[in-house]
């Protein structure tokens, strides 16, 4: 009785997942657009904060006498390799 019973098919609802990381950046880069087109404009509203951000990145690279002194270093190690290198070739004494 049991034995020549086929089993019922199973069915899986299963339904594939795309992700398309470059069509969800674009996507969130046309919302974004979309939203600053909405906001109303004012005038100098873009550039009233740009100088005080380019002060601030001025003052975060400063350059200290030690970044000068490796600076220093780094030419003459190329200026005395480029001698070696004319000795070497004969091209020099």
């Amino acid at each position: 009785m049991g034995f020549f019973q086929q089993p019922k098919i199973r069915k899986f609802n299963y339904q594939p997942v795309f992700y398309d990381e470059r069509k969800e950046a674009l996507k969130n880069k046309i919302d974004a657009a979309e939203r600053e087109r909405a906001r109303e404009y004012v005038p100098g509203a873009s550039i009233k904060g740009s100088f005080k951000r380019m002060e601030v990145q001025r003052k975060e690279l400063k350059y200290t006498p030690f970044m000068r002194f490796i600076s220093i270093m780094g030419i003459a190690a190329a200026l005395v390799a480029a001698v070696y290198m004319a000795q070497l070739m004969g091209l020099l004494f």
